[in-house]
């Protein structure tokens, strides 16, 4: 029987940490980027429950809080969280509030949306309730001016506009690279409704 000398069995063993050290960080980075893109698609996943839930129980109206049906038609897509792998619950999406139109649109890490946190792959829904109550006065106001008429007739109606984003493995928004490739910028989706039915 040939015994193994000193030197093969340490060529082994420096050629098996070689590989370790070659390989594994790419197989973590590769890992990670299945999760973020796990969750961008979960991302459109929960504005569809979303649009779902406002579209057939809710007559049309954007919600400011997350009814478990949300979560009901999000899992009956078949989606789990990709860190966890379990199926979501109605704590598993929060709600924040966006001051602003600008709010809505800025996807900068230090803008809203990109100082939200949470769990990993989990999700939080900005809302951007507009005030109407210029619109409302105006339109109940009962011996209406010709000035009032026109400026009712001008006044453009608001938008509710709401954003969908993701948290990855360090509890921040998915960013991505914007197409210069030169800065991360919060990944969301955005849905609106009009605010005042005529």
């Amino acid at each position: 029987m040939k015994k193994f000398p000193l030197i093969e069995i340490g060529i082994v063993v420096a050629t098996a940490i070689l590989l370790y050290i070659l390989i594994y960080p790419g197989y973590v980075q590769n890992k990670e980027m299945n999760h973020k893109y796990d969750v961008i698609s979960n991302i459109y996943a929960v504005k569809t429950a979303y649009e779902m839930f406002v579209t057939l129980d809710n007559n049309g109206v954007l919600t400011e809080n997350v009814n478990p049906k949300v979560t009901e038609y999000l899992n009956s897509f078949g989606v789990k969280n990709p860190y966890s792998g379990e199926a979501y619950t109605p704590s598993d999406i929060t709600i924040y509030s966006l001051d602003n139109p600008i709010d809505v649109a800025d996807n900068t890490l230090s803008g809203k949306h990109g100082i939200q946190r949470g769990k990993p792959g989990t999700f939080s829904v900005g809302i951007y309730i507009p005030d109407l109550s210029t619109y409302k006065a105006l339109s109940e106001k009962k011996d209406k001016t010709k000035d009032d008429k026109k400026a009712l007739e001008k006044m453009v109606l608001e938008v509710r506009k709401y954003t969908v984003i993701g948290f990855g493995e360090d509890s921040m928004p998915v960013s991505m690279k914007d197409m210069s490739e030169e800065k991360e910028e919060v990944f969301y989706l955005t849905g609106e409704k009009t605010a005042v039915e005529q």
